[in-house]
């Protein structure tokens, strides 16, 4: 009896040990923007992340805040950190962006710009450098809306992207 059930324990015990636990898993560093473009040229751009990324990060991004997602402090740098390190051009003219909204749930955070795209360009011009500086590895993906084409960028380093709109 105690036979059977020493080796009914090390048969679990060797089931556990060929699957890792999940727990330890982190799926890497990302964010991802959503451009949506209108035909009057009203833009909006959407930044989402996952709170577990970007809670860790203000410490860097607002070193003067409490690194935390409650600090109003810290949010407000890091609604100036992302004007800095994200931008659209359109004509090789830079579109201003101006706050939206800001959203901060408990596992999302979303911050919303807003800004105008003069003229009917053929393309725009995007760069996200977003939290590069602080995970090197960090990868953005920028989703642009025109109507019913969309476009999917990635970004993983520094340099910009066009996006043909015609």
């Amino acid at each position: 009896m105690i036979a059977r059930r020493c080796f009914g324990l090390a048969l679990a015990a060797l089931g556990l040990a060929m699957f890792p636990p999940l727990a330890h898993a982190h799926r890497g560093h990302d964010a991802m923007t959503v451009l949506t473009l209108a035909e009057d040229g009203a833009m909006t751009v959407s930044h989402r992340f996952e709170a577990h990324d970007l809670e860790p990060a203000l410490a860097e991004i607002a070193p003067q805040a409490q690194a935390s997602l409650d600090d109003p402090e810290a949010i407000e740098e890091l609604k100036t950190y992302l004007l800095a390190h994200f931008s659209v051009s359109a004509g090789g003219t830079p579109v201003p962006l101006a706050i939206a909204s800001v959203e901060i749930g408990v596992r999302d955070v979303r911050i919303d710009y807003s800004g105008t795209v003069p003229g009917n360009p053929a393309a725009l011009e995007l760069r996200s450098t977003i939290l590069r500086d602080i995970y090197p590895r960090q990868v953005n993906q920028v989703l642009v809306r025109r109507g019913s084409n969309v476009q999917t960028l990635r970004f993983a380093g520094s340099e910009a992207k066009v996006v043909a709109l015609r």
